[in-house]
């Protein structure tokens, strides 16, 4: 199956120097099927996706691949290196998230909230804490030749070429905005008031949210799985977009129920005159009528684009390889 084949070559290519990807990628893609070919002559027939998976597997793990065109091998052997460095990169992404996250709370949280700064160490500490484990564990893994088990996968498992996957980071910081948000939608924590005027405050409208409060809850959750799954397994590529699908047309929906009600935030304050405080008050509500029509228009769109993207998936997918070729 040609997606297999794109798959494979795309990861070899994310680890390559630049001026070089184009150059390696194109002979590896030539070697490769010079071997399918033989095998398909050998059987007689275009091979099943599982065979072509045995010729990729065979052929070796793509960090491996890379890793034999990298000029300098730092700290740790040749065949470890690659998995460190990604390793690396994912744990520093990682932590770069939670302290943004955890920056964004301190500016937000109102005096007395969870997030104290005695209850974090610095950021350059936790990064030098974090490179020492990586290496750490990446030197282990070579003392004691526990590459196999490093190194066990499926060619199915990489991200599909063409397509820029999520980053992990990008993937963090959201997980990490959903949960501040459950916790918020909750009522376990608020935030301070960031208005100019400091008696001016805005508030929902609870009978407008009271009846969303579990939908809205259970959006969150779901936003939350779907953050959760691709960081974990990036790979599958239909099941992240069948998800991002779904959870487009559910932001949809509901903002499209959302505008029904024409009213949503109210306004409070002491400082405003009382017959400026309607015009204040329309001002927040037309904010959030714009935002609604905004993120239901935003979505809609990209709802469109994720179900064409997911329609090529599953028609790649079933492609054979042999078609690519020719």
């Amino acid at each position: 199956m040609k997606d297999l084949l794109d798959r494979y070559l795309a990861a070899v290519g994310r680890e390559l120097p630049d001026r070089q990807r184009v150059d390696i990628t194109a002979e590896l893609r030539d070697e490769l099927l010079t071997k399918i070919e033989l095998r398909e002559e050998a059987a007689g027939r275009p091979l099943e996706r599982s065979e072509v998976e045995a010729v990729l597997l065979e052929f070796g793990h793509p960090l491996i691949i890379a890793g034999r065109y990298r000029k300098v091998q730092h700290l740790v052997g040749p065949e470890v290196f690659p998995v460190w460095w990604a390793g690396l990169k994912l744990s520093l992404c990682i932590v770069a998230a939670v302290y943004l996250v955890v920056a964004i709370l301190h500016l937000t949280f109102a005096v007395g909230g969870p997030f104290a700064d005695d209850q974090f160490p610095s950021l350059v500490t936790a990064l030098l804490t974090t490179f020492g484990a990586v290496t750490l564990v990446a030197v282990v893994v070579e003392r004691l030749n526990l590459q196999r088990f490093v190194y066990r996968w499926r060619p199915r498992q990489l991200p599909p070429a063409g397509v820029k996957p999520t980053s992990p980071f990008e993937r963090e910081v959201e997980i990490g905005m959903e949960v501040v948000f459950i916790l918020w939608w909750l009522e376990i924590i608020r935030f301070r008031n960031l208005f100019p005027l400091g008696d001016l405050v805005a508030e929902l409208d609870r009978t407008v949210f009271d009846p969303w409060f579990w939908p809205v809850l259970a959006y969150s959750g779901y936003g939350l799985l779907t953050n959760v799954v691709g960081l974990m397994r990036p790979g599958a590529a239909q099941l992240n977009a069948t998800l991002t699908l779904v959870r487009s047309v559910i932001v949809v929906g509901m903002s499209l129920g959302l505008l029904q009600a024409g009213h949503w935030v109210n306004v409070t304050s002491t400082l405003i005159p009382s017959h400026l405080l309607p015009t204040v008050q329309e001002n927040f509500d037309l904010g959030v009528k714009v935002s609604l029509v905004v993120t239901a228009v935003s979505m809609a769109i990209k709802a469109v684009f994720d179900a064409r993207r997911l329609w090529r998936a599953r028609q790649d997918a079933q492609t054979p390889l042999s078609t690519r070729a020719a």
